[in-house]
């Protein structure tokens, strides 16, 4: 006989447990929706009707937070309706469920969403606004592919989680929009801090799952922006350590494979692109979504680095894998992901003249998503697309046009340098030293950029690359010093 509304925190516990001690999502979601009907809204039955549904409410909100003042928005009132607030509180988790749970309730993810981002508009800022703001930024920019948008949205989100002050949601809001949004508008080395303010504020709120997420992704970062492999791998302990602790197993499971990845690129491991090793065994795996992308991106890096460049072209891509790594939507490092995927494409089409037009025809595809990205202003792909634009240039030209192929090389070298991605440099310096080898014959000039990606694979810390080279090109080496 007591009203739903006063049992609100004995059901939000009761949440918690089933959702996130036990991992029975079905049965948090039913509840979520019983307490939804009862607290007096709604949300359709059946699976076509209700994918519909959500489809045109999310095409409306979209449209809804574009033609939305930012004075408006400046002028909303800090919410107090106690039954919005419980409905806002129990939408927030229904919608992280629902996306955990898969493609089966797709609909109620989006619906909760869009629910949420009217219930602002309509009465107010809640704790879980931001979180509601970011992603309907990033379902703009998954789904239709909106960049202004979702970064519109996602500067509304930054407001609101200041406005409001609290401390719940603000460790997702983070998340979300700096792993999903911002990188398309944003430079790469303003990230860390946020994602770092991600962790420490989700340990204070109790948000676990989202701190553990924001190390990880810090952690990738580091990486994607050439930091000292030596440091990378030992902050990889430290966060694996706290993981486990925390007991989030799917953090933990997705940062054992870079963390091997670079104890392979360190040469600390007796693998190259196998992953095996101190940090994990990858035929003793069994994948999520989330683990499958972690481990494809991880083979494709190694496989990169390492010159086993069929390896990276033939690598299986599972369809949650897929999504989780689309540029529009994906994650942060979807991009590179992306770059290096096409620039093994690109390796192949050098390497088997047989089959060159359908490697290239692979490689264009995503070398023309990073372009777009590009020109769509994205500043961290210029050095990727460059690259790939010598790539392509190489296998294209034709007599007398070697000096314009060795620019775009040189170019590429000079901008990865100057913006501190050492290993992407010293990649530009190997693929520059195969093309002078393989199709201009200029040894001494391919020993030359061969020492030089040496050198900068040095200062990264990844002796395992330099020993792969120094074995690759010692016959370059011994007919340079008999000249």
């Amino acid at each position: 006989s007591i009203p739903t509304l006063e049992k609100k925190d004995v059901y939000l516990a009761q949440l918690h447990r089933i959702a996130n001690a036990e991992l029975r999502y079905e049965h948090a979601i039913k509840l979520c929706l019983s307490i939804s009907k009862d607290l007096g809204c709604r949300f359709p039955r059946g699976r076509v009707t209700g994918l519909m549904k959500a489809l045109v409410s999310v095409c409306r909100t979209v449209k809804m937070v574009k033609q939305t003042p930012v004075e408006v928005l400046e002028s909303l009132s800090i919410a107090t309706n106690p039954s919005k607030l419980a409905m806002m509180s129990i939408m927030n988790r229904l919608s992280e469920w629902a996306y955990i749970a898969g493609e089966k309730h797709i609909c109620l993810f989006l619906l909760t969403i869009t629910k949420a981002v009217q219930m602002t508009l309509t009465h107010g800022l809640f704790e879980w606004s931001s979180v509601a703001y970011a992603n309907i930024g990033w379902l703009s920019l998954f789904l239709m592919g909106d960049v202004d948008t979702a970064q519109h949205a996602g500067e509304c989100a930054l407001q609101m989680k200041e406005r409001c002050g609290s401390e719940a949601g603000r460790a997702r809001t983070f998340l979300d929009l700096h792993v999903f949004i911002f990188h398309h508008v944003k430079p790469l080395h303003l990230f860390s801090k946020p994602l770092l303010e991600g962790c420490q504020s989700g340990m204070r709120s109790g948000e676990k799952a989202h701190a553990m997420w924001c190390l990880l992704f810090h952690v990738v970062l580091l990486y994607m922006t050439g930091k000292p492999l030596k440091s990378i791998e030992e902050q990889c302990q430290v966060c694996i350590y706290h993981m486990v602790e925390l007991k989030e197993e799917e953090q933990a499971s997705c940062l054992r494979m870079y963390w091997q990845l670079f104890l392979n690129l360190m040469g600390s491991s007796n693998s190259t692109v196998e992953l095996k090793g101190k940090a994990m065994e990858e035929n003793d795996r069994t994948f999520t979504d989330p683990s499958h992308a972690s481990f494809v991106v991880a083979k494709i890096f190694a496989s990169s680095h390492f010159g086993e460049y069929e390896l990276g072209a033939h690598l299986v891509i599972k369809e949650g894998a897929k999504r989780i790594l689309k540029l529009k939507g994906g994650v942060i490092h979807a991009m590179t992901f992306l770059f290096h995927r096409s620039l093994c494409m690109y390796a192949m089409a050098r390497k088997n003249k047989t089959k060159k037009k359908k490697y290239m025809a692979q490689a264009k595809r995503f070398h023309k998503e990073l372009t777009d990205s590009l020109k769509n202003k994205n500043p961290n792909v210029r050095h990727y697309a460059s690259l790939l634009d010598a790539e392509y240039a190489a296998l294209k030209r034709k007599k007398n046009q070697d000096n314009y192929v060795r620019k775009l090389y040189t170019d590429t070298i000079t901008m990865s340098a100057r913006g501190g991605y050492v290993h992407d440099a010293a990649l530009a310096h190997e693929r520059f030293a195969d093309f002078l080898l393989n199709e201009s014959g200029d040894i001494q000039e391919a020993k030359y950029h061969i020492e030089r990606a040496i050198q900068r694979y040095t200062d990264w810390g990844a002796m395992g690359i330099v020993k792969h080279l120094n074995n690759k090109y010692q016959y370059v080496f011994a007919k340079s010093s008999n000249h």
